[in-house]
């Protein structure tokens, strides 16, 4: 079976970004489009597109 791409296009909760940070990023364990990811399984490709 072919690999399901779905782009994630939005703004700094998107791309995970830690509020008063030097634009640092939350880790994998705590982005809302890794944990989809991890939930679709192997089958789906998470795009993140945010900024």
């Amino acid at each position: 079976m072919n690999q399901i791409r779905i782009l994630c296009y939005g703004d700094s909760n998107t791309w995970g970004y830690i509020s008063g940070s030097d634009h640092q990023r939350y880790g994998n364990d705590k982005r809302w489009t890794k944990i989809l990811a991890n939930y679709l399984g192997e089958n789906f490709e998470i795009i993140e597109e945010g900024k």
